[in-house]
């Protein structure tokens, strides 16, 4: 079996720290001797740091000081149920972790300037980390100087009557006690996301869409598959409590990048929340699937040169 083709950099630190509850959050710290900034970096579902070696890697070039983690219930994070299955109790568990995990980050890191990427589902948590006025005096979020939404996760994309049938069918199977049970048509991580019509979901390039299998396949316990009942009506419980925030009183510069070839999440749902965001700018990166840092070239430069620009504007 071939080995991954993207590992961590040597000089990033990879630890642990425990949530209120015991929980164990997989954390990973990559200092810079001359940074631009501190980036907090969000990743989404099902993801691992391995998985974003390449982009790590990629935008520490760029000048970023990195602090990311594993979030709960995924990567070598711990797990919340022994299926494999992506689950979560609230979207609020991860936002609490957030909290904590902010202070962690500035611990290690040091003040501003501070800037955060929340990629899909990271992106959604992101939004209603910076949009909730009970967060406004956390120390990191007082220091933010502005915040990327990569591909962020404000919809389900594909067909309108699946989507709109596990929505009504999640609080039902959660109310008989299924919540952790995969949802239907969900399973354990294997040949289902290791199929070539994923790897068109999400990128272009087949080196960074194999990548992940390979990482799988030699530390088995990364491993995230399907999502759970539990997980979609969190999700749809933190949409509704997303669209009630004070969108329109967000001052923190945003900028959001959207996938021209995006199929995985709803681009219409990103452009209605962005348009609420009163001091985002909107780019649409041509060629470019899901994930956008993990895409084949140009599509992945382009993005990296949209993120270096907002970051310079933001610290000019």
């Amino acid at each position: 079996m071939s080995a991954p083709a993207f590992h961590l950099p040597k000089d990033a630190i990879v630890g642990r720290e425990a949530m209120a509850d015991g929980a164990q959050i997989r954390t990973l710290l990559f200092p810079h001797e001359q940074p631009i900034a501190n980036l907090l970096l969000l990743t989404g579902r099902a993801d691992f740091h391995e998985k974003w070696a390449d982009a790590i890697r990629l935008l520490h070039d760029e000048g970023f000081a990195i602090a990311s983690f594993d979030w709960r219930g995924q990567g070598g994070s711990t797990r919340l149920t022994d299926s494999g299955a992506g689950h979560i109790d609230s979207f609020d568990t991860w936002l609490s972790d957030l909290d904590r995990l902010s202070g962690w980050a500035m611990e290690s890191l040091g003040q501003a300037p501070w800037l955060a990427l929340g990629h899909s589902m990271g992106g959604h948590l992101l939004t209603r980390w910076i949009a909730d006025p009970a967060r406004t005096d956390l120390p990191l979020r007082r220091d933010l100087q502005g915040a990327i939404l990569a591909a962020p996760f404000y919809g389900m994309g594909g067909p309108m009557a699946m989507k709109a049938a596990a929505m009504r069918l999640a609080p039902l199977q959660v109310a008989r006690g299924l919540q952790a049970n995969f949802a239907w048509g969900q399973r354990p991580y294997g040949r289902l996301q290791q199929r070539p019509e994923r790897q068109l979901l999400l990128t272009g390039s087949r080196a960074h869409f194999e990548d992940e299998g390979l990482w799988v396949a030699a530390r088995p316990e990364l491993a995230t598959g399907g999502v759970s009942w539990g997980w979609i009506k969190a999700f749809a419980d933190s949409q509704r409590q997303l669209e009630a925030l004070p969108l329109e009183q967000v001052q923190l510069p945003l900028m959001v990048l959207m996938a021209s070839n995006e199929r995985l999440v709803d681009n219409k749902a990103t452009m209605r929340i962005a348009a609420r965001l009163p001091n985002a700018e909107r780019h649409i990166v041509e060629g470019a699937a899901h994930e956008l840092l993990r895409e084949a070239e140009p599509a992945r430069r382009a993005a990296l040169q949209k993120i270096r620009e907002f970051t310079l504007d933001r610290l000019a």
